[in-house]
């Protein structure tokens, strides 16, 4: 098995391991056993349980730049939606490392200083799309500089929590459990949009359960 295909194999089961059991309770013998391979195999390509977490992060961070480069030239209400919709997604299916994160960023300092690194990278790209639905009217955040950055902070705190949120309730996640968290979102920002907010409401459930309704059946089970 070539180099690349032996990572992504050991990656793909770690990840699976990781959601269903937790990262803790797993260890690299058991990830090597599962994959199939030697310990020595595994730990050639990574040296400790450590370096496949920081290669799963990196997976994170890899679909996070390729869906959010663009998020500000396209700055509507429904794209905000599509947003919300795609960060959902991908925590579900990265869900030990958000579950985890408290845990694993002050053990590893590489992670941390990987993850804040991101994380501003991130802010920087949301703050962008705020500001661009101030410039079109969409939104109207008054004249204090302070409030989009109160509201960065408290969207990104929903966006990463709302999928343990679900998991921790026993809710099934879906289209349904999406839209409840995507409504917290909106009473949040109702003061500062410039449309009807029941429209708003109304279109954002209509794109969320068009999205989903386009994946495969099993898109949202695939990484446990």
């Amino acid at each position: 098995m070539a180099t690349r295909e032996t990572q992504a194999l050991i990656l793909d089961t770690a990840l699976g391991l990781f959601n269903r059991n937790g990262s803790n309770a797993i260890s690299t013998n058991r990830i090597a056993a599962e994959c199939g391979i030697s310990r020595g195999n595994l730990h050639y390509h990574f040296h400790n349980k450590a370096e496949i977490v920081q290669s799963i992060f990196g997976r994170i961070v890899g679909s996070m730049n390729n869906g959010s480069t663009a998020d500000h030239l396209d700055p509507t209400l429904k794209h905000m939606t599509e947003m919300f919709v795609r960060q959902s997604l991908l925590i579900h299916k990265f869900e030990f490392f958000y579950r985890e994160m408290t845990t694993l960023l002050p053990q590893d300092e590489l992670l941390f200083l990987r993850y804040r690194e991101h994380r501003e990278k991130r802010l920087v790209s949301i703050e962008q799309f705020f500001l661009a639905l101030k410039d079109n009217g969409t939104m109207n955040f008054g004249p204090d500089p302070a409030v989009v950055a109160s509201l960065l902070t408290t969207t990104w705190i929903i966006c990463d929590s709302w999928p343990n949120f679900v998991e921790f309730q026993g809710i099934e996640f879906n289209a349904g459990a999406i839209c409840q968290g995507y409504d917290l979102i909106l009473r949040l920002l109702a003061p500062y949009i410039t449309i009807d907010i029941n429209e708003v409401t109304k279109s954002s459930h209509q794109t969320i359960y068009s999205m989903l309704a386009e994946m495969s059946p099993n898109k949202l089970t695939s990484a446990n």
